[in-house]
Parts: structure tokens; C-alpha cells; sequence
């Protein structure tokens, strides 16, 4: 018992508590600390703005650069009739798996014949093999067909 009126008369006081208001010295500080920091943030934004996409056409053309000379000092592979014949990759497997089909009702065509109109989705995975050093590489990729089916009725 005694606890909870310990409490209840700490809650009380802590209720009580206001935060003291700020000194007008120290609200005027941060006022010109915000307008400091908004007049860079105004000079940099242009100056970036103005020279962006020169430093990227720079690092772009100097990549470039290094990529045309490592590959002029690189041995070029004798011309062997085999690899020109043969392809890089070869196809494995294709694998379509249906995930839903959906019936989207009976419709009429032109020339008034009945037809069954189906959407399938499905996920269609391909892969394929690299020959020379038995590397594989599969792609996955979704799909969504609509069908039309003729109808018969009976």
C-alpha cells in the first residue's frame, strides 16, 4: 500500500514538471546558425547542379580509357575454327510452371460464335549451359497469356 502512494505522489510531481523556455540569446544563436547553413546548402546546390554531369562523363571516359589500353596488352586468342562454330551457351531445359488460371467468362465474337476466354500466369525458367568451362546461367521470368477457346455446347 505504502508503495503505491509513493507512486501516485511521484507521478504527481513529475506531472508537474514544465521544461523551462528557451533564453532569447540562445534562440537568436540558432536562428543564424539555420541561415548559415541554408546559404551553403543554396551555393552547393548550384555549383553541383552545374558541373554533375561533367565529373561523370570524366570517370566514364577514364574508365574507357583504362579498359581500351588493359585490353590492348592482353594476348589476342588464336582464331580456332571450333570455338567461332560452336555456340557460346547451349539451351538446357525450359520450364513453364502455372501459377493461376483465371476464367474471365464466356464472350462473343463476331461472328457470333461462342468462346471461352482464360487468362494463364505462369513462370517460365530457361537455362543454359556454357561448353567450355560448364558454367550455368538460368533465367526466370514471369508470363501472362490470355487464351480463347472455341465452345460447343451440347
Amino acid at each position: 500500500m505504502n508503495d503505491d502512494l509513493n507512486d501516485s505522489h511521484l507521478e504527481n510531481l513529475l506531472r508537474g514538471l514544465a521544461p523551462a523556455t528557451a533564453s532569447p540569446a540562445l534562440a537568436q544563436r540558432v536562428d543564424e546558425e539555420l541561415k548559415l547553413d541554408m546559404s551553403w546548402l543554396g551555393s552547393a546546390t548550384k555549383q553541383r547542379r552545374e558541373t554533375r554531369w561533367f565529373a561523370s562523363a570524366s570517370w566514364a571516359s577514364l574508365g574507357a580509357a583504362a579498359a581500351v589500353a588493359v585490353m590492348s596488352f592482353l594476348p589476342q586468342p588464336a582464331s580456332n575454327t571450333t570455338l567461332a562454330t560452336t555456340p557460346a551457351v547451349l539451351p538446357v531445359a525450359t520450364i513453364r510452371e502455372w501459377e493461376n488460371v483465371q476464367n474471365d467468362g464466356i464472350h462473343y465474337s463476331a461472328e457470333r460464335l461462342p468462346e471461352q476466354h482464360m487468362t494463364v500466369i505462369s513462370r517460365e525458367r530457361q537455362t543454359w549451359i556454357d561448353p567450355r568451362d560448364g558454367a550455368q546461367m538460368t533465367v526466370e521470368y514471369p508470363r501472362q497469356q490470355k487464351l480463347v477457346l472455341p465452345v460447343s455446347f451440347q
